[in-house]
């Protein structure tokens, strides 16, 4: 009997090439502050971390003398002004292309919240490669957990593998609580070293994501 598959897709920093900007952004906000900036993407690897209010602690920013909604809010405002001029990492779609032509539906979970996660994908004309978009109601970027099991008491997908490939632990997280399989990507928001702790395989891009899961 075939092995009916979905591959649930991470989106900032797995398909969406936005490390980059997301360093600028925070380094802008560190700068307004006078606090050390992040030199490189290999120290931002490093530090980058779910809950996102985890993050804002280790890069410098004070969350006793200000609300992390608010660093939120500008944060958001920065990186949207920013992300306009991002685009998908160039074997997103080969790759998903590839999975729809052997029968394998994608779907998009991010910590997103659901309307940016839609502005974003529209931007990047990549909507329609996708089965459902799902994100998050907020922009704090806790978890995306909660999301994926509100969806799949709508969707059951009790006969199907799930397959979530992502580039943060959280993406092993929450492939763990829900009994998914997981494959990571190292050139996104967290380090290979950091990724490969979670004892799951670790891919250097999207392509060799697919053939792992065309194996």
């Amino acid at each position: 009997m075939k092995i009916l598959k979905t591959v649930v897709w991470d989106w900032n920093g797995t398909l969406l090439d936005d490390v980059e900007v997301c360093i600028q952004t925070v380094n802008a906000m560190l700068h307004q502050r006078n606090l050390p900036l992040i030199e490189n993407v290999d120290q931002y690897q490093s530090v980058f971390t779910f809950p996102v209010i985890d993050y804002y602690r280790q890069v410098g920013f004070d969350l006793k003398r200000e609300r992390f909604e608010d660093l939120s809010e500008e944060y958001m405002a920065g990186y949207h002004a920013r992300a306009a001029a991002c685009g998908l990492f160039a074997d997103v779609e080969p790759g998903i292309l590839t999975l729809k032509k052997h029968g394998i539906p994608s779907l998009i979970l991010s910590a997103s919240r659901q309307d940016h996660l839609r502005k974003q994908t529209e931007q990047c004309r990549c909507t329609a490669w996708f089965d459902d978009l799902i994100g998050i109601s907020d922009i704090y970027a806790k978890e995306k957990l909660s999301a994926a099991q509100s969806w799949l008491q709508d969707h059951p997908q009790k006969d199907r593998k799930m397959i979530m490939v992502g580039d943060s632990l959280h993406d092993w997280e929450v492939a763990e609580a829900l009994g998914w399989e997981c494959i990571l990507i190292d050139r996104g928001h967290q380090s290979r070293k950091r990724l490969e702790s979670s004892g799951k395989p670790v891919m250097s891009n999207i392509l060799e994501a697919v053939s792992l899961i065309l194996a």
